[in-house]
Parts: structure tokens; sequence; C-alpha cells
């Protein structure tokens, strides 16, 4: 059994080493405890609250959860709200754009590897219903298609994604509308485009070339100060 202990301050050592200012170490340390071995672990709970995953970061590694949902910050002034599968890239990015954050009204939410759409839409009815959805997925075709069941699942609709032959193939399982696009290109707004809806999902992605996730943009950035 690995024991875990509390931060007094709601800091982590690894966060600071990596450059996370205080302030938003302690924002997102609510569900975060620290082990023996300097290690974040961040919780994560089913429909009842009951724990079922960690996500781990290590000075030098991260594992992301499978299962389960980690929700903070939620509240009636909440405006903003931003979706991720991983922890570690999330903090990442608040830090980076934090001048850019209205945190006293953002909301915070990251999904488990297995993303259960209970869930997610469980915690949707925590917030109030004009809120802003962002999603902070990496750049990867996998990301880029959690992009796109994160806008179906906020307006209820039900479509299926393949991947096959270099294209992600499409099906609005209510209207029977098909469509396919290249694998390289493929992003909510294309998909919004083809199907002919609006988009109202707001995507962040790393600029850097080759880096498809916030926290490799971090990591890349302390391998370049050593």
């Amino acid at each position: 059994m690995v024991s875990k202990r509390m931060t007094r301050n709601g800091t982590f050592d690894i966060l600071t080493y990596k450059g996370v200012e205080k302030d938003i170490q302690r924002l997102f340390s609510k569900h975060a405890v620290q082990d023996e071995n300097g290690q974040v672990l961040f919780d994560f709970f089913e429909q009842n609250g009951k724990l079922v995953d960690h996500e781990v970061l290590s000075l030098y590694h991260n594992k992301r959860a499978s299962y389960g949902i980690s929700s903070l910050n939620f509240s009636e002034t909440t405006r903003s709200v931003f979706v991720s599968d991983s922890y570690a890239s999330l903090i990442f990015f608040a830090n980076q754009f934090r001048a850019r954050i209205s945190f006293e009204e953002a909301g915070f939410m990251v999904v488990g590897a297995a993303f259960d759409e209970g869930l997610f839409k469980k915690s949707l009815e925590e917030i109030p219903a004009k809120t802003k959805v962002n999603t902070v997925f990496s750049s990867s075709i996998l990301g880029r298609v959690m992009d796109c069941r994160v806008q179906d699942l906020i307006h209820e609709r039900n479509c299926s994604y393949r991947l096959s032959n270099g294209k992600v193939h499409l099906k609005n399982q209510e209207a029977e509308k098909t469509s396919a696009e290249p694998i390289a290109s493929f992003s909510l707004r294309t998909y919004s485009i083809s199907q002919g809806v609006l988009q109202t999902v707001r995507t962040f992605k790393p600029r850097q070339k080759g880096l498809e996730s916030f926290y490799q943009v971090n990591k890349q950035s302390s391998n370049d100060f050593k």
C-alpha cells in the first residue's frame, strides 16, 4: 500500500521544479496528494463519489487514469469549463495561459481514458447551461476525436467514428449522415463543417511542431534549460 500525504500549502515539489506557479498548483490541489516518493497522485471518482483510479505524475513520467472522472471549481458563477484527459497537461496548459484565463469563473474536468459518457454528462449538469466548454486534449487523432465527442455529448448527438484507410469515417446515427475526412486534416472544425453543425466547443492544442500535449511542451521546455 502506497502511503500518501497532503502537502501543507497545496503545492508539490515536482510541479514547482517544472515551473508551475504556486497559485496554479493550489487551484488543482483539491484531489491531489503527494506520495512518499514525491509523485503527485490525482484522484478519479465514479458516479457515487467512490475513488476508482489515479493519474500519477512523477518527475519524468505521467500515467493517465483509465477510469472515472475528476472535476473541480464548479459553482453557479462558472462561466467556462476546460475538459482534458490529463491533469498534467491541463495544469501545464493553465500555467502557460494563466494571463488569459479568468480562474474565478473557470471550472476544470479531467476524464479517464475510457471516457465514461454518463459521468461526463452528469458533471455537465453541475454547471450553468450557458457555460463555455473548452477542450485541452492532445493533437493526436484520438485527441481530435475526443474534441468531437465532447461537443456531441453537449448537444446530445449520437455520432460514431471509425478510422480506416487513412480517413476518419463519421456517421450521425439519427440523421444517417455519413462523411469521411483525412486523418491528417481532421479536426472539430472539419467535423462540424462536414456534419453541417455549429462548432460550440473551443479547442486548445500545442503550437510547437512534433509536440502533441502541453505535458510534452513542458517536458521539452525543461529539457531545453538543462
